[in-house]
């Protein structure tokens, strides 16, 4: 089979759950379960509705019933018979109905096991902490159903990962003294789970059950009011007429839709099968094209005010205000957007890329006319967040509460009686991949927490880099890599905090710096290799080869690498410190970022030569290291070899390409 045909069979759903969850929605009209599915999820949703109106139960209810639907939900849409033995007896009607029974056992036993902890929970008081069979039978029985679900949904490396901690708290007494611990039951660690404010129903749970899925049922809503054709629309309006613009157009798209949907893939996919042809169209390359698409579709969960869920999993950990991690997060988040963009222009000349038909390019005037009505939501949401200050749960709720009323306002795209009940199915699809990565990620915290791992890890990890920061920085970069190649970045990234954070702390780092670090290397794993997720949807629309496409998108998103260890050494870069040290700490990383992308892309006013790119990158990384003299000398760098190639210049300023044409008129 040739690279050619398997790069067109590429599953472009099959690498993201959100993805295969709608695919599902929409494939499966008509069958009962899908049916049934679909009932539960207006119940969940109506539940978080009501909850987020009337006030939260206490934790465990809040939770646990948010759990219970997502398994739920799951269980009714991944059926067991599509997931064993690769659907080699999925026509047999006699082994699908089994598997179909199994897993109404399972849900069964997920709602009793989730009223069994609550039970447990709100009579520990009055049993002195102790608790019953019953707390065992349910942590059990959770932790089985959980496991199997995420199977289903997340593949292998989740529920293996969650084992293995599992295997660890078991195996305490037995392991090396380095990282021994007392070691527990299975019967302790089943009662932990299912009742400790550590375990299932923990912080990550929380954060999932109230936050998390107010956000994508915003994101719902948006999407069904189509806002994403305006988005679409709006950046090509605004960027089309000049060359770099089906690229530019890309990268402002997809990180204003990635910042609220909070899924790289799924976003890839949602704007991707627009800007990509867009721009093969154009003349850029097809693993370049799919490389702006997963690079800005990725950014888009790093990029304020709603940062995916990255931000409201911060709060939790941080115990920092919501608007305090904006605040920090927005210069980093503007340099890797400035890296991408500086990458795309310069592509553009390297690859001759022809202007758009002026009649493909909406006028900005008659888009703002047919779509202004969605600044309005935006608007809404904003000022919710960041001016009223409400809660996260307040601002998202209220924002998806404005959707259908101010559509009311559009008589083309206005919310009939059926739009509402779709978008709010929708939501409950859309939420219970998060919620189980969730789960699992509460399972592994909670092992983290019981055996003291966290603590053990992190002194190993200062030891061995002998209480230097960069070292630690180095190591804690390529794990939170490796995790997110399997895992959803929420789960890669609270995995991480929990183990790795808080050893940066003890280096002292600032928490919110460590967690950002932590967040935005969870974050880049969507389109680093071999598994570049991100990268490899971007490669499916394009029908190039992944593995090309993700290293252009790491080329393109150099900057979002760089950045998390200029924070580290800069607090001004985070807005921490006099408006005198942003600013000159702003102006040297946007002149660095744009030097290096010109370096790594080989176009800056000419066709560079390798030892000229690297000089260019030499000086770009010079202007990243906090430092007057180090700022200075990679600028001066960087102009001398400006001025010293002045003669091979394709264009550049009016003004200075005037008077070089003039003087060789007169030789």
């Amino acid at each position: 089979m040739s690279d050619k045909k398997e790069i067109k069979e590429i599953d472009v759903a099959s690498l993201d759950s959100e993805l295969a969850a709608a695919r599902t929605l929409e494939e499966g009209k008509g069958d009962k379960f899908i049916m049934m599915a679909s009932v539960v999820a207006f119940l969940m949703t109506s539940f978080h509705i009501y909850t987020g109106f009337k006030g939260l139960f206490d934790y465990s209810v809040q939770r646990g019933v948010h759990l219970g639907f997502a398994l739920t939900l799951i269980l009714l849409t991944q059926p067991l018979y599509k997931h064993v033995f690769k659907d080699k007896f999925a026509g047999s009607k006699a082994f699908r109905a089994i598997c179909r029974a199994f897993d109404m056992i399972l849900v069964i036993l997920t709602w009793v096991s989730v009223w069994m902890a609550q039970d447990e929970v709100h009579h520990l008081t009055e049993r002195l902490s102790k608790t019953t069979w019953m707390a065992t039978f349910a942590g059990a029985c959770l932790v089985i159903i959980v496991l199997e679900c995420a199977r289903r949904t997340l593949g292998y490396i989740m529920p293996i990962l969650s084992l293995l901690f599992i295997a660890y708290a078991l195996a305490g007494p037995n392991l090396p003294m380095a990282i021994a611990h007392r070691g527990y039951s299975l019967e302790r660690i089943c009662k932990f789970l299912a009742t400790d404010l550590d375990g299932l129903f923990g912080t990550t749970m929380s954060v999932s059950a109230t936050v998390i899925f107010m956000f994508v049922m915003f994101g719902a809503f948006l999407e069904a009011s189509g806002c994403s054709d305006f988005i679409n629309d709006i950046a090509i309006s605004l960027t089309g007429k000049i060359k770099s613009g089906p690229a530019l157009s890309a990268v402002v798209a997809s990180g204003l839709m990635g910042s609220i949907n909070g899924s790289a893939v799924a976003n890839v996919v949602g704007t991707g099968t627009f800007t990509i042809p867009l721009m093969k169209s154009r003349g850029y390359k097809p693993q370049f094209a799919g490389g702006v698409e997963a690079v800005a579709s990725t950014g888009g969960q790093i990029l304020p005010p709603v940062m995916g869920s990255g931000a409201f999993l911060m709060v939790a950990f941080t115990e920092q205000k919501y608007i305090a991690i904006v605040i920090a997060a927005v210069i980093p988040a503007l340099l890797y957007y400035w890296g991408c963009a500086v990458a795309v222009m310069t592509q553009t000349e390297i690859a001759h890329v022809t202007l758009m038909d002026p009649k493909d390019i909406p006028k900005t005037r008659d888009v703002m006319k047919d779509g202004w009505i969605y600044l309005l939501i935006i608007c809404v949401l904003l000022y919710c967040l960041l001016i009223a200050q409400y809660s996260p749960l307040y601002s998202a709720l209220w924002a998806t509460c404005a959707v259908p009323v101010v559509m009311l306002f559009d008589k083309k795209k206005r919310f009939t009686l059926k739009t509402i009940p779709s978008a709010m199915v929708k939501s409950g699809f859309s939420a219970m991949s998060i919620v189980i990565g969730c789960a699992c990620a509460g399972i592994v915290v909670g092992m983290v927490s019981i055996t003291g791992i966290g603590v053990i890890f992190g002194d190993m990890m200062i030891q061995a880099a002998h209480n230097m920061l960069f070292p630690s920085l180095v190591f804690t970069a390529i794990t939170c890599i490796v995790l997110g190649m399997g895992l959803p970045t929420t789960a890669a990234y609270v995995i991480a905090a929990s183990i790795l954070a808080p050893s940066l702390i003890k280096l002292g780092l600032a928490p919110l710096t460590a967690h950002l670090f932590v967040f935005y290397f969870a974050c880049l794993s969507a389109i680093t290799p071999p598994v570049a997720l991100a990268a490899y949807a971007g490669a499916g629309i394009a029908k190039t080869n992944p593995m090309t496409t993700a290293v252009e998108a790491c080329k393109l998103g150099f900057a979002g690498f760089m950045v998390p260890f200029a924070f580290c050494y800069n607090p001004a870069m985070m807005m921490q410190g006099s408006v005198g040290e942003i600013i000159s700490v702003a102006i040297s990383a946007i002149i660095g970022v744009a030097i290096m992308s010109a370096g790594f892309q080989g176009w800056l006013l000419w066709r560079l030569n390798w030892l000229e790119r690297i000089v260019f990158i030499a000086g770009g990384l010079l202007m990243f290291i906090p430092g007057t003299l180090t700022d200075i000398t990679g600028l001066v760098i960087a102009v001398a070899l400006l001025l010293i190639n002045v003669k091979k210049w394709e264009k550049g300023p009016k003004f200075i390409m005037d008077k070089h044409k003039a003087k060789q008129e007169q030789k």
